[in-house]
């Protein structure tokens, strides 16, 4: 079956390198390396049209895409276009410098105006919980949630994806390192599905389905479903033709035994496309200019 194209986990394309992307679908392909075993060679991978399924973007800002859509409808067609958008509340510590929220909701409607509310997906991603220096503190808000899961109802957005933040070993190096004052906290599995389910409630309440991303912790919990970012068969009904139901290589990788995905190509690249964001829980981006000025 036709690949699906993932653009990408691995650093923000629509934000910071969306000419790059331009330029290979003019090119016609783009060479993606194991971001694991890079000495190997680059897979070469066809951005023909008719030779993938779909593009699912991530992003934090669709503003450059939304300057340059029509060229990027032009070269590889709108039909092939999905969207994961993550808008979490503000906070410095977390996300310093993404687009403030009222940004990101005019982007958003601008997505659902122009390529349609099914192909979008809101993430409210992932749900952190610190203390410094013995105060508590989180990104968990339900007053924000319930205000956005309005707007998305209003914008005709129905799916939200959620998870807890996984304190992978760059993030709990990263807070060691320029936080020190920082303690990372894993609330008890019984706290995260008390979460969920109020989460759940908020959703259900404005016509809004919640998944879970990669977290078995809240799978059974009522009113989530397990979700899958890169969903195939969701793909297929929108597209209206088949798309691969064959399982990510993600689910093979500790702590990812939850995820749901289905299979796609990644074209991202942590070291050679640098995510101009510093967001303080990501697992791809340790060496962002702004943590290295914080050690000076």
């Amino acid at each position: 079956m036709k690949p699906v194209i993932s653009a990408s986990k691995r650093t923000d394309i629509p934000a910071f390198y969306l000419p790059w992307f331009i330029a290979r679908l003019r090119a016609g392909f783009v060479e993606a390396r194991n971001p694991i075993y890079r000495s190997g060679p680059p897979r070469r991978i066809s951005l023909a049209p008719d030779d993938i399924a779909a593009v699912v973007f991530w992003s934090r800002n669709y503003g450059v895409f939304r300057r340059f859509h029509k060229q990027v409808d032009d070269l590889i067609g709108a039909e092939h276009l999905f969207f994961q958008f993550t808008i979490n509340p503000p906070n410095a510590l977390l996300e310093p410098d993404v687009p403030a929220t009222t940004q990101a909701l005019d982007q958003i409607e601008f997505l659902a105006a122009t390529y349609g509310a099914e192909r979008i997906s809101w993430r409210y991603d992932p749900i952190v919980y610190w203390t410094i220096n013995g105060m508590p503190g989180s990104n968990y808000d339900l007053s924000f949630f319930a205000t956005m899961c309005q707007h998305m109802h209003e914008i005709g957005v129905h799916r939200c994806f959620t998870s807890f933040a996984d304190h992978y070993a760059k993030f709990r190096q990263r807070v060691h390192r320029y936080l020190p004052g920082m303690v990372l906290i894993d609330p008890p599995d019984g706290e995260k599905q008390r979460m969920g389910m109020e989460l759940a409630t908020i959703a259900q309440a404005h016509g809004i389905v919640l998944y879970s991303c990669a977290e078995a912790v809240l799978e059974g919990v009522s009113g989530i479903t397990k979700g899958a970012c890169i969903d195939g068969a969701f793909m297929s009904r929108v597209l209206g033709r088949p798309v691969t139901q064959a399982k990510a290589s993600d689910q093979r990788m500790p702590g990812r035994e939850a995820c749901g995905c289905t299979a796609a190509i990644d074209i991202g690249d942590y070291t050679a496309q640098e995510c101009g964001y510093a967001c303080l829980y990501c697992y791809a981006n340790p060496n962002h200019r702004r943590f290295v000025a914080m050690s000076k």
